[in-house]
């Protein structure tokens, strides 16, 4: 019963949708055509440009001596839980997801 109409309304919808992103794109940028558009974008760094490796190792470290301070913090008001292990937890996965993700553009600039 739907199947029938499946093709007909996908087409028609995609058909809407590209009309759409078409009259978006010439209210958003009147007189410039798309391959002007896409040539205007700003070419993106590489990781070389912004600091390369040795930014993104010096902000895991202050990200995982940070953190492990306040893990340790943390750490002396839980019962059960040892200040030590919170802090070297807290500065360890501090570290890792800074080194993973890589300082945020505002560290940078």
């Amino acid at each position: 019963m739907f199947g029938t109409h499946l093709g007909h309304t996908e087409q028609m919808a995609e058909d809407d949708i590209e009309r759409l992103l078409r009259e978006i794109n010439a209210t958003n940028s009147p007189g410039r055509g798309v391959e002007q558009a896409k040539s205007a974008q700003p070419a993106k760094k590489d990781d070389a440009a912004s600091g390369g490796a040795g930014g993104r190792v010096a902000f895991a470290i202050g990200s995982g001596a940070v953190l492990g301070g306040m893990g340790w913090f943390g750490g002396l008001l839980m019962p059960f839980v040892g200040s030590f292990s919170a802090g070297v937890g807290a500065a360890f996965g501090a570290f890792a997801a800074a080194l993973i993700a890589g300082p945020p553009r505002w560290f940078s600039s």
